[in-house]
């Protein structure tokens, strides 16, 4: 009802000017070959985080702070919180037969695929539903409940504040991290999940539910495929002796300790905290192209336009759907 209510002037036309502004602003912003990142900041800020969920998370997740390597961070953080969960654990384990134990960068690849084109396209659109149609059918072979769908999608609303949290940064703003529970919640909504309808319940629900917490050796397993892939793909030769401590650093203590994983070295802890700081602060000001999107990165082993019916591991069993202005 509070997201109604906020729609209303504009479907409505009580503040037909603001509405022009607003959207004047954002087809300048996105007509740009380059846009900086204070820019970007600015204009997430102008938008209402209800209404204007999609493009402030967007240009929140995949434009200002889209780096992939910071992506896939926070990506592997989250995707170890799921785990810690026995029952998503089992799941994806599947005895040692899961995608995650044979070919994890292709299971991740697809996975940020997903998540990009989702982000990208926004939740609202037949080509982004398309996704999170296809995803829901991959997974209905494997009767995942809707409370483990629930906490997946907890993690992914919540999992970037987490981080910095933890790292002792300020990087989000207010308006992003509503926005970005909004974004999450109507994708929830749409796989017909009931999702906590204001950020500060969902959130506690969301920590609730982590009482279910508990080591098993199948998500260690997979956590340790996630390092694995974390190394191989960032850290090449002499430097993959850094990325273990790098991304423990990244874990909190609570999920280190359920996978029984060890602590990070006194140095980085040290040291790992300001440079992704530094980093970050970097990607708040840096030139970015604003249509950038995860899906840059992790959809390049997939042909042009997607399949989407042949994405995943399952065989096709419908018809291609392109973005919107892609020509046939």
């Amino acid at each position: 009802m509070h997201g109604e209510l906020r729609t209303v002037p504009f479907l409505f036309g009580a503040d037909d000017g603001m509405w022009r502004n607003v959207m004047a602003s954002s087809a300048a912003l996105m007509s740009r070959k380059w846009v900086t990142g204070r820019a970007v900041g600015r204009r997430i800020e102008e938008l209402d985080p209800v209404v204007g969920n999609e493009e402030a998370t967007h240009l929140s997740l995949e434009v200002r702070y889209g780096d992939a390597i910071f992506a896939h961070a926070a990506y592997t953080v989250a995707f170890a919180r799921q785990v810690a969960i026995p029952s998503i654990a089992r799941i994806l384990y599947r005895t040692g037969t899961g995608d995650m134990m044979h070919d994890v960068r292709r299971r991740n690849d697809d996975t940020l695929l997903f998540f990009g084109e989702m982000l990208h396209h926004g939740h609202s659109s037949e080509y982004g539903r398309s996704f999170i149609d296809r995803m829901e059918q991959i997974h209905s072979r494997f009767g995942i409940t809707d409370d483990d769908k629930l906490y997946t999608l907890g993690s992914l609303a919540f999992e970037p504040d987490r981080i910095v949290e933890h790292l002792g940064l300020s990087v989000f703003t207010d308006n992003e991290r509503e926005a970005r529970f909004h974004f999450w919640r109507q994708v929830g909504e749409y796989m017909g999940l009931d999702v906590p309808q204001t950020r500060e319940r969902f959130l506690r629900w969301t920590f609730d539910y982590e009482s279910r917490y508990a080591h098993t050796d199948g998500a260690r397993k997979i956590v340790d495929q996630l390092f694995v892939d974390w190394q191989e793909r960032w850290f090449p030769g002499r430097t993959r002796r850094f990325a273990d401590g790098i991304l423990l650093s990244v874990f909190t203590e609570d999920l280190r300790a359920i996978h029984r994983l060890p602590e990070p070295s006194r140095g980085h802890r040290l040291v790992v905290p300001p440079a992704i700081g530094a980093y970050l602060a970097f990607q708040g000001v840096r030139p970015h192209r604003p249509h950038r999107s995860w899906s840059d990165h992790f959809g390049t082993r997939h042909p042009k336009p997607l399949d989407i019916p042949t994405l995943g591991h399952r065989k096709p069993i419908a018809r291609t759907i392109r973005p919107t202005g892609e020509s046939h």
